[in-house]
């Protein structure tokens, strides 16, 4: 069998398919992956019950409806694998008894399940029959133009997320008064952080060029949850390939990324200053060589595909 002969179905049941008004795992994982899987000569359909495939994918939550469509999709297709942006083994604010409950169904049926960070993956290897790390990938055509210039001395720090995490920039807040960008949702509020910021609403189509504005992104996280440690590297990701210099916790995903972007450095490594890690960073190349090719969406459809063939072959 060869790329030709795989037919591919995806299945998830919100069909929204405007990125400002999905979840970003949704768009990430789901959306913009779906024309790089076609251009590899992938036969790909979307939430089609009615035909038979070789690889079935179901994304995303450890819920009733999801577990009872890949025993359906079990029935008609020669491999099913479930895709999951986090740690689906342990109780969390998003993993309830009864998802624990469901989460074990799924690894126990399904074929393998396909995880964002290689920490996801750690997790779920003891409970899935295979695991798979498909990191978040990036269009590159979207994140096309890159930084330049630094403004080392009198940078301009810059981060992105769901409001409520930015709470986490608030143990720097004197080092980053009026000195920070947030690109984030509209929820926001002022009580909710100590330090004056700019701000701007998160868009797909203004994201890249709201990115670029930043010299440094600054990405702290609390690392004491395995909720957290399993986090993609897609928060970091988006400034790296635009050769943004970043300052952030060790999420282990973020670690990856440093076997292909030498300009992040960890707080932990550097007593918790920003100025000691501005200073480290000068010394930094920022090559985006690397993190563009291995994290494109071409590479990382490359790579899943050769892996569905590798397990249908075997």
């Amino acid at each position: 069998m060869n790329n030709r002969n795989i037919k591919l179905g995806l299945f998830f049941t919100n069909t929204n398919r405007d990125y400002n008004k999905s979840a970003a795992s949704t768009w990430i994982r789901i959306w913009q992956m779906i024309d790089p899987y076609k251009a590899l000569g992938v036969e790909v359909s979307f939430n089609n019950f009615f035909k038979k495939y070789d690889v079935a994918i179901v994304y995303r939550k450890s819920k009733p409806k999801y577990y009872y469509i890949l025993k359906y999709l079990k029935l008609i297709s020669k491999t099913v694998y479930f895709d999951t942006c986090i740690n689906l083994f342990e109780k969390s604010w998003e993993i309830s008894d009864e998802r624990l409950e469901y989460a074990h169904k799924i690894a126990k049926t399904a074929d393998g399940i396909i995880c964002a960070s290689s920490q996801i993956a750690r997790f779920s290897a003891p409970y899935a029959n295979s695991v798979y790390t498909m990191e978040d990938p990036i269009n590159l055509d979207h994140f096309s133009t890159l930084k330049g210039d630094i403004n080392f001395d009198k940078p301009l720090f810059g981060w992105s997320g769901v409001a409520q995490k930015s709470v986490f920039l608030n143990r720097y807040a004197s080092e980053i008064d009026k000195r920070i960008h947030l690109i984030t949702d509209n929820t926001i509020t002022d009580e909710q952080l100590e330090f004056e910021y700019i701000y701007t609403q998160w868009r797909y189509e203004t994201f890249p060029k709201e990115l670029i504005k930043c010299d440094i992104a600054l990405l702290p996280r609390d690392l004491n949850s395995s909720y957290n440690l399993g986090h993609s590297a897609f928060k970091a990701l988006v400034f790296a390939v635009l050769g943004i210099p970043i300052i952030a916790d060790k999420i282990p995903s973020y670690i990856d990324l440093t076997q292909y972007y030498d300009g992040i450095v960890f707080l932990d490594d550097y007593d918790n200053s920003i100025e000691k890690c501005i200073e480290a960073l000068r010394l930094r190349s920022l090559d985006t060589t690397k993190v563009r090719k291995h994290y494109s969406l071409e590479n990382q459809a490359k790579m899943q595909v050769e892996y569905f063939l590798q397990r249908l072959n075997h």
